[in-house]
């Protein structure tokens, strides 16, 4: 990025002709930006008047710093205008590596982080343990945040979980949870989850403490690998009364391999979308 910086400098003199370069302008700014890797050269100068100055022109070749937000109300409290505007944006959760998440700027006031969306079955969340470990998809349509960027979320703030889903028939529900957090890989990213609120049953109450099983790590407390067992990735005990990492069918099909929240009609009915999403208390 070229900045032009224009310095006008009011000399006195009796007389000047022919165009001059000032000797004590790069000293002065450089002393004055102190910006690192920030590279600058005297481009022109020019009499402005006969009696009283000079205009000298130096161009800046730096980039300028950007705030690093570590999420999506962050994001929001610094720029109220964003209030509505559901989209992709990007965040540092460890305030160093960048990002790329949906935010929901609109349910209950906005600045909910998106950890988990899915609205069709063009990405496949049959994944392995670091897939889920580091993310994948793509964050405006299908995609997992990734588990560590969650235990970045959620340790250092306490956070709400809000999880909102769509049925088939186009009917729609919701559950939120007071408090939410995962720890981080040495503890299998466990599970602290409680305070359910909603309307679609609680499938995550009982669930403090689980750990998270793909279908290359298990950990879950049946003899066999529920995530194997049920196509998907998630905090199974032995093994699950919802599996919104399961298989997508495109339509309401029955069965604990889908994409379910069962508590929600008393059966494991796919869903047509899901959506998790996190937000400081």
């Amino acid at each position: 990025m070229n900045i032009l910086l224009f310095c006008e400098l009011v000399v006195l003199f009796s007389c000047c002709t022919g165009n001059q370069k000032n000797p004590n302008i790069q000293d002065l700014l450089e002393k004055f930006l102190k910006i690192k890797q920030t590279s600058w050269k005297h481009d022109n100068s020019f009499i402005k008047s006969a009696k009283i100055g000079v205009l000298s022109t130096y161009v800046l070749n730096g980039t300028k710093n950007k705030r690093k937000y570590t999420d999506c109300s962050e994001i929001l409290r610094s720029d109220p205008s964003k209030k509505k505007h559901d989209g992709v944006y990007t965040i540092y959760p460890d305030h160093v590596n960048k990002k790329e998440i949906f935010c929901d700027m609109t349910t209950e006031g906005g600045g909910w982080t998106v950890i988990q969306k899915r609205i069709d079955g063009s990405t496949d969340f049959y994944r392995t343990w670091e897939e889920f470990k580091k993310g994948f998809g793509n964050s405006s349509r299908n995609y997992w945040i990734g588990n560590d960027v969650i235990h970045q979320l959620t340790k250092t703030s306490p956070q709400k979980l809000r999880i909102a889903l769509q049925r088939y028939s186009g009917e729609k529900g919701q559950a939120e949870y007071s408090k939410f957090a995962v720890g981080n890989e040495k503890t299998k990213y466990k599970l602290t989850v409680s305070g359910y609120s909603g309307t679609i049953g609680d499938c995550l109450g009982n669930r403090n403490g689980w750990k998270f099983t793909t279908k290359d790590q298990d950990n879950d407390n049946y003899k066999a690998n529920c995530a194997k067992l049920y196509h998907a990735a998630w905090w199974y005990d032995a093994c699950l009364a919802t599996n919104l990492n399961g298989l997508y069918a495109k339509s309401a099909l029955i069965g604990y391999k889908y994409n379910t929240w069962a508590a929600w009609k008393n059966k494991p009915e796919a869903l047509r979308t899901t959506l998790m999403m996190i937000r400081p208390v």
